[in-house]
């Protein structure tokens, strides 16, 4: 008789062929069985990760550990001696490896900074060599040009004598040519020689030879020394460059030069 309170109904039992006479059947579990049986797990193979209990007493994080000194000693001497700065930091480096010692990042910017900083040293002292090996070469061409400015040319004498005429015009054969020279440059050297350049236009029908005499002056207009100039045969309506040399006071700075006079002569 079958239980009406059942959730399953009573199943016919139906006889096992195979089962031996006088024992009771096998027992068959009713349609939908599987859904509701409780499930059970898998043994424990060791495979699966133990349960860790977290701490939750007395726990304390890990020691910290020290800063290296060389490796801080070397960043801070690769800014003020980068060669020394470089080495000191390489052996922070050392001192912070396998992790003994906090550091090490310090260590390395120790090293990048000292060697960029001994790059810059050597670039600087070459640019420096440079310098110093132009600078001798200008000092010598200049002392150079100066031995040669200083030579007056053979037909003028080393020193212009005292009695010299007040005006070149009133020397025999001689006319006043001022207005056919003009000054280019003058320039006060060593030992108060002067030196200057004139353009001389020669603007009548023939040859002719100048003698041209040369004001120098001070910023404030004052003659300080004179200077001369001495060109032979310019031919009618050409235009020549001479030289002009002279003396000026000593110590004293040419701000101008003028024409004060020029001889011209036939030939």
């Amino acid at each position: 008789m079958s239980d009406p309170t059942s959730r399953y109904p009573e199943q016919p039992r139906q006889p096992d062929d195979d089962q031996p006479p006088g024992q009771p059947p096998a027992y068959v579990p009713p349609p939908g069985y599987e859904e509701y049986a409780p499930r059970q797990q898998a043994p424990y193979t060791g495979d699966q990760p133990a349960y860790q209990q977290p701490y939750q007493q007395g726990y304390q994080g890990a020691p910290s550990r020290p800063t290296s000194v060389v490796a801080v000693i070397g960043l801070v001497l690769a800014f003020l001696l980068s060669p020394v700065g470089a080495v000191v930091s390489a052996f922070g480096i050392g001192d912070t490896r396998g992790g003994r010692k906090a550091g090490r990042g310090l260590a390395v910017a120790g090293v990048v900074v000292g060697v960029l900083g001994t790059l810059l040293w050597i670039a600087g002292i070459l640019a420096a060599v440079a310098f110093v090996r132009s600078a001798a070469t200008t000092v010598s061409d200049v002392a150079s040009s100066l031995s040669t400015a200083t030579e007056l040319p053979s037909g003028l004498p080393s020193e212009f004598p005292s009695d010299l005429p007040s005006d070149l015009t009133d020397l025999p054969g001689t006319e006043d040519g001022a207005a056919d020279v003009s000054v280019d440059s003058c320039d006060a050297l060593v030992g108060g020689v002067a030196t200057g350049r004139v353009t001389i236009t020669n603007s009548t029908g023939a040859a002719a030879s100048y003698v041209v005499n040369i004001d120098a002056l001070d910023a404030s207009g004052q003659e300080v020394g004179e200077l001369y100039a001495v060109q032979d045969s310019v031919e009618p309506g050409q235009s020549v460059q001479a030289e002009a040399f002279g003396y000026v006071d000593a110590g004293a700075d040419i701000a101008s030069c003028e024409v004060s006079q020029a001889a011209r002569t036939a030939g």
